[in-house]
């Protein structure tokens, strides 16, 4: 079983606390925006891809937790068009590229919606859009966005060092609409990979990227 995501309507608010694609995290107070490193020491904040509220897929056997928030984060902002000397290339990524953050129900009340802004105060994010799901249990290789499920372009016999044996947790496919131009490789795709034992354990503190191009 894999689950489909429809992310192409826009949302009519910032759907605080829900299920979005794009827009801004909704993060626990006391907890950091995610950031990468760059070769000079610098810090620069991830861009922000998505987040799940757990709930909307309480009724499937999933093995994500039945409560929560999933927030994705990733170091795309070459792929999104802005310039960027340092971009991470095919094959699996460095950890540093990529976090995923589990939110307890426990922590809802402390939820800050963080905005990123520039220099002058302009927001930098785009458009939020509604997230919703479609459960199928035939895993065919169409290429969309994805939990789970099987991956629909994997031209090696297993991932590299150290993701040998892991799975699918999130696949994001390139897209190109009025809001977003997102472009892995040209048409490529980009997942978010997990050790199924951490799965197991709902931990998704080691959670890598990884990219294939088409």
């Amino acid at each position: 079983m894999h689950i489909k995501i429809d992310n192409t309507r826009p949302a009519s608010d910032d759907r605080f606390g829900q299920s979005k694609w794009w827009g801004s995290p909704d993060i626990p107070v006391g907890v950091d925006f995610p950031q990468y490193i760059d070769s000079e020491g610098e810090e620069w904040p991830m861009q922000f891809i998505c987040q799940i509220n757990l709930a909307d897929l309480a009724e499937y056997d999933t093995k994500l937790p039945k409560e929560g928030l999933l927030l994705f984060f990733a170091h795309i902002d070459y792929f999104l068009g802005y310039d960027d000397p340092e971009v991470p290339g095919e094959g699996v990524w460095d950890s540093c590229e990529t976090k995923v953050l589990y939110v307890s129900p426990n922590d809802f009340d402390t939820l800050q919606q963080r905005i990123l802004v520039d220099e002058d105060e302009n927001p930098l994010y785009i458009p939020c859009r509604e997230l919703n799901f479609e459960v199928s249990p035939e895993d065919a290789s169409d290429c969309h966005n994805k939990l789970l499920g099987s991956p629909d372009f994997m031209p090696w016999e297993d991932w590299d060092a150290p993701c040998e044996g892991w799975q699918v947790l999130l696949q994001v496919d390139s897209q190109e609409d009025d809001d977003c131009t997102l472009r892995f490789m040209d048409e490529g795709v980009m997942y978010f990979l997990i050790n199924p034992t951490d799965l197991a354990n709902a931990q998704f503190n080691n959670v890598r990227g990884a990219m294939v191009s088409m």
